[in-house]
């Protein structure tokens, strides 16, 4: 089981390439944690008594964990990759650690979660992602910092360097490392830079995401993770378009650990809200995690499973605009969200227009357009400044329906579609108001008002 170097790849860009691709990856936040069915972080929420704190251990018995099933429900939502909490803010480690007894082999269920875990996502095809949590609740020296106890935090860095050498040393390829904390302790406490380099020594390929802490000069990893939020917006057309980046969200409305609420149906994001977000950040050039707080038992709740699964269902019938798609920067705000591949443009319709919807236009010729649901024609008029989508049913045919358009060459926006709304002042939109109303136009012109 253990390795010290893995070779690299041909071809995988160190690792990125995969994870622009993915698209969709399933989040499992998962410890002693869930014996209390109160979120993940109820140990310093609530000022709970750290040492009974720690007798969760002791109920926390994972006795309906089946990793395979966890995968099977990735799959089924056609996601990509999986990312677990091998260690929490909490301190309790799901791996067969050497630094402390306050893991899974040691108590509780006498087992290497982690080990089970990588084992089901490599069976499934799946990437591996591992989470770890920087800060350390369960270590006194976290709190007092290194002016008033310097050789505890010390202590406390070490163990923590050793704790992320064993997960990408002990557990065969890893994809990803999924760092969480804040900005204490800083790079400098854990020497962020050759951290990096230790841990690329073993796993040249890995991702890292941007929550490892980085030198005032920098560092060369850390793709974006904006938590609770679709990705940052950066150029001028509003779409995020700067390196990998994923959102990371959670399935219910609050808390990422299982918690006694979600047992209320009212508490789970909707089909449409999942969809919603889903295809708002393939748009926007990102992935989804997709978060689940399991049982304590390790079962998952039938509602995740139930929304993954139609999730995956209407991916398998709307691949073409999803994998291999790039963002497209046209106006479609009152349609949706869109994506484009080569000659090809995707409409995906989150408010359905009813029969009738005009599309801001191009200067390729429309070649076809077809629901990619099914591969029916959509009838359309092309125009010089737009394209009308005619006949079309007055409900929608799905959630999300996808229509995709063909050209004889890579759309590009007319010059009136250039303009966009509320950027005033729009010369080119000037030639759209004359040539619709000449009479009233030559009326303003002459006009004293």
């Amino acid at each position: 089981m253990k390795q010290s170097h893995v070779p690299k790849r041909e071809g995988q860009a160190g690792g990125a390439d995969w994870f622009r691709e993915a698209r969709l990856g399933m989040f499992i936040h998962w410890g002693i944690y869930s014996v209390l069915g109160q979120g993940e972080q109820p140990l310093l929420r609530e000022f709970l008594n750290p040492a009974e704190y720690r007798t969760l251990a002791d109920r926390f018995h994972a006795e309906r964990y089946d990793p395979d099933e966890w995968a099977a429900t990735a799959r089924a939502a056609g996601m990509k990759y999986m990312v677990l909490t091998a260690k929490h803010h909490d301190g309790y480690c799901l791996w067969d650690t050497a630094t402390t007894d306050y893991n899974s082999v040691k108590t509780g269920p006498r087992r290497d979660l982690l080990a089970e875990y990588v084992a089901a996502c490599r069976k499934a095809g799946l990437r591996v992602g591992i989470y770890f949590s920087l800060p350390d609740w369960s270590i006194p020296a976290f709190f007092s910092g290194p002016e008033k106890d310097p050789g505890g935090f010390r202590d406390f860095i070490r163990r923590g360097r050793q704790q992320i050498l064993e997960l990408v040393s002990n557990y065969g390829k890893v994809d990803l490392l999924w760092f969480d904390g804040a900005k204490y302790p800083t790079a400098a406490h854990w020497r962020s830079t050759d951290l990096v380099r230790r841990i690329r020594e073993r796993q040249p390929d890995i991702l890292i995401n941007n929550r490892l802490p980085k030198p005032r000069r920098g560092g060369d990893w850390g793709y974006e993770t904006p938590e609770q939020r679709i990705g940052a917006l950066k150029n001028p057309f509003g779409f995020a378009t700067e390196g990998p980046w994923e959102s990371c969200i959670t399935s219910t409305r609050k808390f990422w650990g299982y918690h006694v609420c979600h047992e209320d149906p009212a508490m789970w994001l909707s089909e449409r809200e999942l969809l919603t977000l889903f295809v708002t950040c393939i748009a926007r050039g990102g992935n989804l995690l997709w978060n689940v707080g399991p049982y304590a038992s390790g079962a998952l709740p039938q509602r995740f499973k139930t929304r993954t699964r139609r999730l995956g269902e209407w991916i398998t019938k709307n691949r073409a605009a999803i994998h291999g798609t790039q963002p497209a920067y046209f106006e479609f705000a009152y349609g949706g969200v869109q994506t484009q591949k080569d000659n090809r443009l995707y409409l995906l319709f989150l408010y359905w227009p009813g029969e009738e919807f005009s599309l801001r236009g191009f200067n390729e010729k429309l070649v076809s357009a077809r629901y990619v649901d099914g591969g029916r024609k959509v009838r359309t008029v092309q125009e010089p400044h737009r394209i009308l989508l005619t006949g079309m049913p007055r409900k929608a045919p799905d959630i999300c329906t996808v229509i995709e358009l063909t050209f004889d060459g890579p759309p590009t926006a007319h010059p009136w579609a250039q303009c966009r709304g509320q950027a005033a002042p729009m010369p080119p939109l000037r030639e759209w108001m004359d040539r619709s109303h000449p009479g009233e136009s030559r009326d303003r012109q002459n006009s004293n008002l």
